[in-house]
């Protein structure tokens, strides 16, 4: 099958070969000994082809296509975030995950033969970086699609496992434990945990469910790998200590060094970030040779990395430009979930108004208590004038509440 897939691809250096979610095993089988043998791959869904109207051929074998792009070294085609029409494809040499793969290796010394499970589909970035982590040591991956309990059972107890996940996919495994009266499940030995923040609080009730596991956090966009990475001892609320190699700064608005605990726009420089996007439209944010998706944070004294939004998520209300992202971290611990959203709504006088949406039942009691408490930590600007019950909760195909969603239910 090897040689069958290589005689698809005439032009290694002008091409992608890129694999549908029918053919995930051929992919987990063969990716890693086609780019071995110079041949960049890709995984795809039906959605996001269609979506991002990608111009995909067929090949001779079902389920694999070809994509023409200019790719100077064998590369990994993967996606990241993003609704209908939004993805953002990320083109990335093989290469650049290589130091990430060493930061996991040094980490898993007590059980090198941990084998992935990941969560979801493919083509995302965390599910294909886990996947294909696992792959080049040697240890074929689990693919689960959901994230549901039911999954596990095929697990063997004498085998050991590195879990690779979401903080929303932690947040729904808790409650299924819990509901459930489910036993704990002691052959992950290793969680990975990357795509948003990731509290204390959640690595705690997570460590019920997994007792022997070593619970790991990162902070890593899909154009950059690891960034930083949190350790099971680290109790802080940063993102973790800057990993090895990699170069962060935080500025102002004038493009000025902020000072330690002073927050501003994340930049990174790392040779491990990305080549380019798929779409010719995006273009990346660089600056000199430091490159930013555009989020906020700050650094301290002990050089860690504490995440504090993204900009796109500011909004005026009565004068006050408010960050949904902190007000987002400030309601999910006082009503200890993670399924929960602040997003802005007209009224009839065009001003914003807050709305905070939880598929947390929040009695009436409850609901008067928070406002009265974040009325005092936030301010009246700060204080939702509702709250809708949203009996699901809506997410990305790679793990992330999708807020768009939410948007269409206000």
């Amino acid at each position: 099958m090897l040689k069958t897939l290589q005689q698809q691809v005439s032009s290694p250096k002008n091409v992608f070969l890129l694999f549908d979610e029918t053919q995930n095993n051929l992919f987990l089988n063969y990716a890693i000994k086609l780019i071995q043998s110079g041949i960049s791959v890709g995984a795809i869904s039906t959605s996001i082809v269609k979506s991002l109207r990608l111009n995909v051929q067929k090949t001779a074998i079902d389920g694999v296509y070809l994509t023409t792009y200019d790719v100077p070294s064998p590369s990994i085609l993967c996606f990241s975030s993003g609704t209908k029409n939004n993805q953002k494809g990320i083109v990335r040499a093989f290469e650049s995950w290589q130091n990430s793969f060493s930061l996991i290796k040094d980490e898993i010394t007590t059980f090198p033969d941990a084998k992935a499970i990941v969560f979801g589909s493919l083509p995302y970035s965390l599910t294909l970086f886990g996947a294909i982590e696992s792959l080049q040591r040697g240890q074929q991956p689990l693919v689960f699609p959901m994230h549901e309990f039911r999954y596990f059972k095929q697990l063997q107890p004498n085998q050991n496992f590195i879990l690779w996940i979401t903080p929303l996919h932690c947040t729904f495994f808790v409650k299924a434990f819990a509901m459930k009266r489910m036993q704990s499940i002691p052959m992950i030995r290793y969680v990975f945990v990357g795509g948003a923040e990731f509290t204390n609080r959640q690595r705690g009730a997570l460590q019920n469910v997994f007792p022997n596991a070593k619970i790991y956090s990162f902070y890593g966009a899909s154009e950059t790998s690891f960034i930083t990475i949190k350790h099971p001892y680290d109790n802080s609320k940063s993102v973790g200590a800057i990993c090895k190699g990699v170069k962060v700064v935080v500025l102002d608005k004038h493009n000025q060094k902020c000072s330690n605990n002073q927050v501003g726009t994340i930049w990174v420089n790392s040779k491990d970030s990305f080549m380019s996007y798929l779409q010719k439209s995006l273009k990346i944010n660089k600056l000199d040779n430091f490159i930013s998706i555009n989020d906020r944070g700050f650094l301290d004294a002990k050089n860690r990395l504490f995440f504090a939004g993204r900009t796109e998520r500011h909004i005026s209300i009565s004068g006050h430009i408010l960050d949904l992202n902190a007000l987002e971290i400030w309601y999910k611990e006082a009503l200890s979930t993670e399924t929960l959203a602040l997003l802005s709504q007209s009224n009839d006088e065009k001003e914003n108004n807050l709305v905070l949406l939880t598929n947390e039942n929040l009695t009436p009691h409850v609901w008067q208590s928070i406002k009265k408490e974040a009325y005092k930590g936030l301010g009246a600007q700060g204080v939702p004038k509702k709250w809708i019950h949203c009996t699901t909760w809506p997410l990305l195909a790679n793990g992330k509440t999708d807020l768009k969603t939410l948007e269409k239910w206000l």
